[in-house]
């Protein structure tokens, strides 16, 4: 029994809340990408003016006073120095109806972790072109990232030097969802972990994007990973292709890495439709213990992993919208924390300026074979607060 709670904790971890990072359903809305909003090009923590702005416009109903105190913070600090904040808590309960003998729990100790999420921004500008980044997480502990950015080249070409968001797909803020968090095998495809630092070029934000990215591995900082979105951003549609792959110098003889895919969202009236389609594979590597039906140690020459993420969100008008998101996760030697589908709704409005709450009711459908398909299909419903500026 002790075992079943153990992956069901695993497994709602990796299929759990929404996070405080990108959000291209956003971006989508405005018909821009993700630089209309954040001082990083691929999206994520500090916010330009034009993003604080748009957050100050958000408010699903006028209160009157409140409305008025959220929107008069307003930080006291020069031209050249601008700072942005993120606060998150959620709730979250379980319902786990194939597990005989575990009961609905709510937040204990929960797997919907983590439950406070908070990180401070700092942006300092030399001038237009040069300006630097600082995001520190409070409740990690940690430097976020840290980064030079020099900007407003030519043909809207801009270099970052530093610690940074990895562009990759969509970059969406459940950042655990199954094509950010099985698909990742091991923590380094995620674009919210940035371990080790590296250097970004990037043509942005016109028609044309692209964003490219050569980093020093986690695990071996003698080799480098690399990762590469490019594409077209129209104001009614937004299509792309991504590649990354780890351990290219494979000087150590480790695993080696690739994911690749296409992704993209576009307008329909009252309806936003997100879409992202990952392939890719591990090569070389020892079965952990989780492997079903493999000894740990087994050496495995290749696991080749598809996933998918499709969205459809629609405006309800003042600012509230409702979700609909279908995922499914496959990898063949059926090792990661979980195989399989998960469907989401989700209710997201905004009841002061500045201030984000979301309901998310889901649904996971273990495939056969996978390590939870026995104790299937699993239940959660969460709600997720958001104040950021």
């Amino acid at each position: 029994m002790k075992s079943r709670i153990g992956i069901l904790t695993l497994l709602l971890m990796s299929t759990g809340i929404s996070n405080l990072w990108a959000e291209p359903y956003l971006a989508a809305w405005q018909g821009v990408n993700c630089n209309a909003c954040h001082m990083n090009e691929t999206g994520g923590y500090m916010r330009n003016d034009f993003g604080r702005n748009y957050g100050n416009d958000l408010k699903t109903f006028d209160w009157q006073g409140i409305a008025d105190v959220a929107q008069s913070f307003t930080h006291k600090v020069p031209a050249w120095v601008s700072a942005g904040v993120d606060f998150h808590e959620s709730f979250g309960t379980i319902l786990t109806p194939g597990v005989p003998g575990v009961p609905t729990s709510f937040n204990p100790n929960s797997p919907f972790v983590p439950l406070g999420r908070q990180s401070f921004s700092i942006t300092v500008k030399a001038n237009e072109v040069i300006s630097g980044v600082f995001t520190y997480r409070l409740d990690l502990n940690t430097t976020q990232e840290v980064f030079a950015l020099i900007s407003n080249l030519p043909a809207d070409a801009y270099f970052k030097l530093g610690k940074f968001m990895v562009p990759y797909g969509l970059e969406l803020a459940d950042d655990n969802s199954l094509i950010r968090s099985d698909l990742v095998s091991g923590g380094v495809l995620t674009f919210n972990n940035p371990v080790m630092g590296g250097i970004e070029f990037g043509i942005y934000p016109g028609e044309l994007f692209l964003n490219a990215d050569v980093f020093n591995d986690s695990a071996n900082p003698t080799e480098k990973d690399f990762a590469v979105k490019g594409g077209i951003n129209l104001k009614q549609i937004t299509l792309g292709g991504t590649i990354y792959g780890q351990n290219i110098d494979n000087t150590a003889n480790t695993v080696g890495k690739i994911r690749y895919g296409a992704y993209g969202w576009g307008k329909l009236g009252p309806v936003v439709l997100l879409g992202e389609f990952d392939l890719g594979h591990d090569d070389n590597f020892l079965a952990p213990a989780n492997a079903p039906g493999l000894a740990p140690g087994t050496f495995i020459n290749q696991n080749n992993y598809t996933a998918y993420h499709a969205s459809a969100e629609i405006d309800l008008g003042r600012d509230m919208y409702l979700r609909f998101t279908n995922e499914y996760l496959f990898d063949s030697s059926q090792i990661a924390t979980f195989d399989g589908f998960r469907d989401v709704v989700t209710f997201r409005f905004y009841p002061v300026r500045n201030l984000k709450c979301q309901l998310d009711v889901q649904r996971m459908d273990p495939t056969v074979g996978s390590l939870n398909y026995a104790s299937g299909p699993y239940y959660a419903a969460i709600f997720d607060t958001y104040i950021f500026y």
